[in-house]
């Protein structure tokens, strides 16, 4: 006869997965409540940083989690320029007050007042946009009037314009904010739409 063994009762593991389960869920609690209020200051950073930035500059966080950001002491966040924005950036770096920037079919375009052989013109200058040194920078590549494309330093020369030399040369923005850096560029049919990095402290 075969002696019967006693089984080893399950309860004592039952009470570990318990208790593992109960800390792992008590820590995804305080994570998702900690990633809120940590969301709260990045947004509180933001809002501070946006009320500096000019008229029709827009600033949203991105989905980085808060406690990465938080932790690096910068968020990730999307800026988006108007081009009324990039009008007043653009007159206050030239001497062109008649200038006007508009989206045109997700590029953009810079529509200036010229005197071209004595005849005041306004002339078309598509405009490129770049992250470059941490700054945006919009630079004047080719103008359009009277049917003709021509490169922009071409048209400078010929009319000794320091402004549209200016413009070539590009527009850097934004100005005295040391604690935003732009990390990438691009035009819309809105405008411009940057991403960033804002220092949190």
């Amino acid at each position: 006869m075969v002696p019967m063994t006693r089984s080893t009762p399950h309860r004592p593991r039952r009470r570990w997965i318990v208790a593992i389960a109960s800390v792992v869920g008590g820590l995804v609690v305080l994570g998702v409540a900690g990633e809120l209020v940590l969301r709260g200051i990045i947004d509180d950073r933001i809002a501070a940083t946006e009320a500096d930035l000019p008229p029709g500059v827009t600033v949203t966080r991105d989905d980085t989690p808060a406690l990465w950001q938080v932790a690096t002491g910068r968020a990730t966040v999307s800026v988006r320029v108007s081009p009324e924005a990039l009008t007043d950036t653009a007159r206050s770096t030239t001497d062109l007050p008649e200038l006007e920037v508009a989206a045109e079919s997700g590029n953009l375009v810079a529509q200036v007042p010229l005197s071209i052989a004595g005849n005041e013109q306004t002339v078309d200058v598509l405009l490129s946009v770049a992250a470059e040194g941490g700054q945006a920078v919009l630079r004047a590549d080719t103008v359009r009037f009277g049917g003709l494309t021509l490169p922009v330093s071409v048209l400078a020369d010929q009319l000794d314009n320091p402004d549209l030399d200016r413009l070539a040369e590009g527009v850097t923005f934004p100005e005295g904010q040391d604690d935003v850096t732009i990390s990438s560029a691009r035009a819309t049919d809105d405008g411009l739409e940057l991403g960033a990095e804002v220092t949190m402290w």
